[in-house]
């Protein structure tokens, strides 16, 4: 997640002038031509760390979800279109799906024109691999859960004598939409003829075609994918279907280059020579690199939005980017020592009711951030929101959160720390598993890196303890908290954690590979990134309606409920940057709201 505290920022200055020529952002005549480096400013804190395209959510950011691996392997299905985030066909290796069967089988014609980088063509075996290791290993991939794909498959046909078309046969007939947007589109196509093998020395085989098989294809990737060192030089990542290969890589940086693979079948030829994603240690970093012209496309920091006229008087673009995601912060339902008070509903909406979101993202963010109050995307618009998403289930009110705390049996005491007067769990008590004199005291996990994600942080400690919810802030850098935030099962060391709190901009969570907003993975009983254990029957109903009811309402029905409910305490989302983008740089506008790039369609004027 991305991180940006003012930290070692003569090591970014120094890593910068490595790697990149000084240039002026005077502006210049707009001749486009072919050729050239362009760099693009990697948020701080945030950097690729898992080229493998099978991730795990621990192991995986939206650097390395959207603006890593997608540029050198394409999924089955694209979404992102312009500025609005549905299936874009165009830029898919499958065509539309056809139903049949009863809308039980589904049936996808690829695209003739993809092509492996050595030549072989992207068929239905490649997409055979991926869904063998998916169902051997669907525990270690990041959008799983208990029940969705590839549960829900009964049975897959690849043929040779088609290979470039492939059925899949669902175990009943589920939305078209929902089987399209969550199902179809967790399927990445990757190279049988390269990758199917279970050691780097041994030869290619089809080892997938047996569960063990899988497992030892998956173990010999995934370990290739640990040692980032060989990133750019390791044979195995040589062999591409997307628009780039990866030429250079530093992993103690996080410094990537690419360069066009010329055997690329799909649309936009690459224009440039070479695209570089260059990292920072805070904003203050990037934006002075910024400002002295030394970056094609950047951010402008939210504390620095006073500096927008300066670049636009210089021809830059400055264009918001918008996130189709939600943010909020996690409450460990399963903690040995707290998890009993975050079970309670009434504590979660005290804390809900003492985050001031429209004062944070006026007051904070200067007008880049804006109030969200449940997991259903307000920007960019869309069919989905519902009311309770639009307006706030619980205003801010200091004296409203004193009351839910009152009520239930807490001896409230403002500036100090809160403690259980009454317990037990009937009416007006305490609730389950919470003990006489237990105090709601906490320490929540914060990442490092951003100075308004830090005045937010502690703007919202700040009401707590007008309410005596007392909360100690601890940081960590993003790739800390991802490293010991485990999904929770009771026990288990990672349940130590209490609160944590990533959602810094830029890194809030977003719909991919399950691009409509049904929340499953996060709130789903066992999803995949459901890390605070929340478990709830009338939202796992609430997100399986979604799957089987294609009109809009199931999913307004399911955020709704969310947003009442608590499964998480929400917080402001923001645009996923400010982007500065240079005069001479063209085809970068409009910004997808999946956070993917298109350097491919990218000129560069002399």
């Amino acid at each position: 997640m991305k991180s940006r505290l003012f930290t070692n920022l003569t090591i970014a200055v120094l890593a910068l002038s490595v790697v990149l020529a000084g240039s002026s952002p005077a502006l210049a005549k707009s001749s486009s031509k072919s050729g050239g480096t362009v760099t693009f400013a990697l948020p701080p804190g945030s950097l690729p760390t898992y080229i493998f395209p099978f991730v795990s959510g621990p192991n995986s950011n939206n650097i390395d979800l959207f603006q890593f691996t997608p540029f050198m392997w394409r999924p089955l299905y694209w979404f992102g279109k312009g500025n609005q985030a549905g299936i874009n066909y165009s830029q898919s290796v499958g065509q539309a799906p056809v139903y049949s069967n009863g809308g039980r089988t589904v049936t996808v014609n690829m695209n003739r024109n993809y092509k492996w980088s050595d030549g072989q063509p992207v068929t239905n075996r490649d997409v055979e691999l991926w869904m063998n290791i998916f169902s051997a290993e669907k525990a270690n991939y990041l959008a799983y859960s208990v029940g969705s794909i590839p549960d829900d498959i009964t049975s897959m046909s690849f043929p040779a004598s088609t290979p470039y078309q492939f059925s899949l046969t669902f175990n009943k007939a589920y939305s078209h939409l929902w089987l399209l947007y969550n199902q179809l589109s967790q399927i990445t196509p990757i190279p049988q003829h390269a990758w199917d093998r279970t050691s780097a020395t041994g030869a290619v085989g089809n080892y997938d075609l047996t569960v063990a098989g899988a497992t030892a294809v998956y173990t010999f990737l995934n370990a290739q994918s640990s040692k980032e060192a060989t990133y750019a030089s390791n044979p195995v990542w040589k062999t591409v279907d997307g628009p780039w290969h990866l030429s250079a890589f530093s992993p103690s940086t996080g410094y990537a280059a690419y360069v066009p693979n010329p055997s690329y079948g799909g649309p936009g030829k690459p224009k440039i020579a070479k695209f570089e994603e260059i990292p920072f240690t805070s904003d203050t970093a990037e934006f002075d690199a910024l400002r002295s012209g030394q970056l094609d496309y950047g951010y402008l920091p939210s504390e620095d939005i006073s500096q927008e006229k300066y670049f636009t008087s210089k021809g830059y673009q400055v264009a918001p980017w918008t996130d189709f995601g939600f943010n909020d912060f996690f409450v460990n339902f399963l903690s040995p020592s707290v998890g009993p008070i975050f079970q309670q509903l009434y504590v979660r909406q005290a804390l809900q009711t003492l985050v001031n979101q429209p004062q944070i993202s006026k007051d904070i963010y200067h007008g880049t951030a804006y109030p969200t109050y449940g997991p259903v995307p307000v920007q960019p618009p869309n069919p989905y929101i519902s009311k309770a998403v639009k307006d706030n289930p619980y205003p801010y009110s200091v004296s409203g959160a004193k009351k839910l705390l009152s009520s239930n049996g807490w001896a409230v005491h403002p500036g100090g720390t809160d403690t259980c007067a009454k317990p037990g769990s009937g009416a007006g008590q305490c609730g389950a598993g919470i003990t006489n004199g237990e105090a709601l005291s906490f320490t929540e996990t914060v990442a490092t890196g951003s100075a308004p994600f830090t005045a937010e942080v502690e703007a919202i400690q700040s009401s707590w303890s007008e309410a005596g919810i007392h909360v100690t802030l601890h940081q960590e850098s993003p790739d800390q908290i991802f490293a010991g935030l485990e999904p929770c099962s009771n026990g288990n060391a990672g349940c130590n954690w209490q609160i944590v709190n990533f959602g810094s901009p830029g890194e809030t969570p977003t719909y991919s590979p399950e691009y409509l907003p049904t929340g499953g993975p996060w709130f789903a009983t066992n999803g995949a990134n459901n890390v605070q254990g929340y478990s709830n029957r009338t939202m796992d109903a609430k997100i399986a309606a979604t799957e089987t009811n294609s009109s809009p309402s199931a999913v307004q029905a399911f955020g709704t409920y969310a947003a009442e409910q608590l499964p998480n305490i929400w917080q402001p989302d923001y645009d996923y940057q400010l982007s500065v983008i240079s005069p001479k740089l063209h085809g970068a506008v409009p910004q997808d709201p999946n956070l993917n790039l298109y350097p491919q369609n990218w000129t560069l004027s002399s």
